[in-house]
């Protein structure tokens, strides 16, 4: 069509309507080519607004996570430095003591899980990536609550199994990371699973509670078991206080509310990224993006938590607790404080 009408226009007598109509031509050619090219480049999908902002947000959160991780991973060297350089620190990796470090051989990446920092959806994708149920639980988050920590944990294999050989390979080799929470939020989180929620209808805790209640409410003898709530959160942290100062031989922290620095071993294995619960979505999706998982999305939050988030509720739990446990509390996690850079929410 444009070939005819440019002939055309050639054959005019007129040389100034010859320049001009050359002209409007090629406007008329330019402006249909850069039409054809746009359209022709786009699928429908593209003039969604939807589908815009999620482009958007894709392409601006990978840059932001990544300096996020960076700064993290940076902060972190620099603590573990200067507490191994002054002594509080020290090198020594118990092998016996990476029961939480879980690892899978067939994409080479170690994970180390802290309870109360998003570890079930973390359990879900490892158990998930071993391929046993592809055909019954289609997704990660397919697998239930309790398939995940106790039908089927002993599925995930964990790092201390391993010869001292190939934890060694592992941890030179595979792709590693870690999630951490603000101690204080993770340690309310804990009481209100463990003691005011369904976690009570485990013995282990079932029999910390009768414990707990026994120390600090002896004149009140136990008729059966404490029930949901019977302990208060105040009875927790005196509890967790007052043991660790005794420094009783039989007193364990249990892993909800061990300290995570102890639990994963930050500062002896050279971990690629540290993801926070406060971004878990962000951190976690660019993380599976880049340890060649990025077939999976991460589970969205549990129906199974509670409704009420704990980082709301910070501040009046945390009003029941006098002035001198609180700064006990902060010397227990004081070590969480410094490497995962968290200031201690309450005043000392």
């Amino acid at each position: 069509m444009f070939n005819k009408i440019h002939h055309k226009m050639w054959n005019l007598s007129f040389p100034k309507v010859k320049l001009l109509m050359m002209i409007v031509t090629v406007g008329v050619l330019t402006i249909y080519c850069l039409m054809w090219g746009m359209t022709s480049s786009l699928t429908p999908s593209f003039f969604s607004e939807f589908d815009q902002g999620a482009r958007q947000s894709r392409m601006f959160s990978a840059p932001v996570q990544s300096d996020l991780l960076r700064q993290r991973k940076d902060h972190l060297d620099t603590e573990c430095d200067a507490m191994i350089a002054s002594g509080i620190m020290n090198m020594t990796l118990n092998i016996s003591k990476l029961s939480n470090v879980v690892v899978d051989d067939k994409y080479g990446i170690i994970y180390c899980y802290v309870p109360k920092v998003g570890c079930s959806n973390w359990k879900r994708i490892f158990l998930h990536m071993t391929g046993m149920f592809d055909k019954t639980r289609t997704r990660p988050e397919d697998l239930k609550h309790n398939e995940v920590h106790f039908k089927y944990r002993k599925r995930l294999r964990v790092l201390s199994t391993y010869s001292v050989s190939g934890i060694r390979h592992r941890l030179r080799n595979y792709r590693k990371f870690m999630f951490v929470r603000e101690p204080m939020e993770r340690l309310l989180s804990a009481y209100r699973d463990k003691f005011a929620g369904v976690g009570l209808e485990d013995k282990t805790f079932q029999k910390i509670a009768d414990d707990i209640w026994n120390i600090f409410h002896e004149d009140s003898p136990l008729n059966g078991h404490v029930q949901k709530g019977g302990i208060t959160f105040l009875d927790f942290v005196k509890y967790l206080v007052e043991m660790n100062t005794l420094q009783k031989a039989n007193f364990r922290f249990d892993e909800h509310w061990e300290r995570q620095s102890k639990l994963c071993y930050p500062c002896q294995i050279n971990y690629d990224y540290i993801g926070k619960y406060s971004t878990l979505g962000e951190d976690a999706e660019y993380i599976l993006q880049h340890i060649g998982l990025s077939q999976y999305s991460f589970p969205k939050r549990s129906v199974f938590y509670n409704d009420s988030k704990t980082n709301d509720m910070l501040e009046s739990y945390f009003s029941t607790i006098p002035s001198y446990y609180r700064k006990q509390l902060h010397k227990v996690y004081e070590t969480d404080y410094r490497l995962f850079n968290y200031t201690f929410p309450f005043d000392l």
